[in-house]
Protein backbone atom coordinates (compact mmCIF):
# COMPACT_ATOMS: atom_id res chain seq x y z
CA UNK A 1 0.00 0.00 0.00
CA UNK A 2 2.90 2.29 0.68
CA UNK A 3 4.07 1.62 -2.74
CA UNK A 4 0.81 2.84 -4.31
CA UNK A 5 0.61 5.76 -2.46
CA UNK A 6 4.14 6.61 -3.63
CA UNK A 7 3.17 5.59 -7.14
CA UNK A 8 -0.35 8.48 -6.47
CA UNK A 9 2.40 10.90 -5.46
CA UNK A 10 4.44 10.67 -8.50
CA UNK A 11 1.84 10.95 -10.48
CA UNK A 12 0.39 14.04 -9.25
CA UNK A 13 3.33 15.40 -9.03
CA UNK A 14 4.21 14.62 -12.50
CA UNK A 15 0.83 16.00 -13.27
CA UNK A 16 1.25 19.35 -10.91
CA UNK A 17 4.31 20.11 -13.29
CA UNK A 18 2.08 19.61 -16.87
CA UNK A 19 -0.41 22.15 -15.35
CA UNK A 20 2.74 24.65 -14.02
CA UNK A 21 4.19 24.10 -17.21
CA UNK A 22 0.81 24.80 -19.67
CA UNK A 23 0.02 27.93 -17.26
CA UNK A 24 3.66 28.93 -18.61
CA UNK A 25 3.57 28.64 -22.55
CA UNK A 26 1.89 32.10 -22.83
CA UNK A 27 5.32 33.73 -21.55
CA UNK A 28 7.15 31.95 -24.56
CA UNK A 29 7.72 34.00 -27.32
CA UNK A 30 4.75 33.40 -30.33
CA UNK A 31 7.26 32.50 -32.89
CA UNK A 32 8.56 29.46 -30.63
CA UNK A 33 5.29 27.84 -29.98
CA UNK A 34 4.27 28.24 -33.40
CA UNK A 35 7.72 26.11 -34.53
CA UNK A 36 6.79 23.34 -31.50
CA UNK A 37 3.16 23.35 -31.82
CA UNK A 38 3.05 21.30 -28.77
CA UNK A 39 -0.30 23.40 -27.33
CA UNK A 40 -2.60 20.53 -28.38
CA UNK A 41 -0.10 17.96 -27.25
CA UNK A 42 -0.09 19.78 -23.66
CA UNK A 43 -4.26 19.72 -23.37
CA UNK A 44 -4.19 15.72 -24.04
CA UNK A 45 -1.59 15.43 -21.69
CA UNK A 46 -3.62 17.34 -19.06
CA UNK A 47 -6.75 15.81 -20.02
CA UNK A 48 -5.25 11.92 -19.38
CA UNK A 49 -2.96 12.98 -16.61
CA UNK A 50 -5.81 14.34 -14.96
CA UNK A 51 -8.01 11.08 -15.20
CA UNK A 52 -5.04 8.77 -14.49
CA UNK A 53 -4.52 10.79 -11.29
CA UNK A 54 -8.14 11.02 -10.02
CA UNK A 55 -8.65 7.61 -10.63
CA UNK A 56 -5.54 6.18 -8.98
CA UNK A 57 -6.43 7.94 -5.78
CA UNK A 58 -10.15 6.88 -6.60
CA UNK A 59 -8.23 3.33 -6.16
CA UNK A 60 -5.90 3.73 -3.30
CA UNK A 61 -9.01 5.41 -0.99
CA UNK A 62 -11.33 3.07 -2.01
CA UNK A 63 -9.12 0.37 -0.66
CA UNK A 64 -7.70 2.42 2.53
CA UNK A 65 -11.08 2.83 3.41
CA UNK A 66 -12.84 -0.03 3.02
CA UNK A 67 -9.96 -3.00 3.76
CA UNK A 68 -10.19 -2.18 7.11
CA UNK A 69 -14.19 -2.81 7.30
CA UNK A 70 -13.20 -6.41 5.63
CA UNK A 71 -11.06 -7.10 8.47
CA UNK A 72 -14.44 -6.14 10.77
CA UNK A 73 -16.05 -8.64 9.00
CA UNK A 74 -14.00 -11.53 8.97
CA UNK A 75 -13.70 -11.14 13.04
CA UNK A 76 -17.13 -11.19 13.56
CA UNK A 77 -18.04 -14.20 11.22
Amino acid sequence: MKTFLFINIIITALNTFILIYAYSLKFFPKKWRKKIKQDTLVGLAIIFFTMLSMFVWIIYFYYKLFDPLKITIEMIT
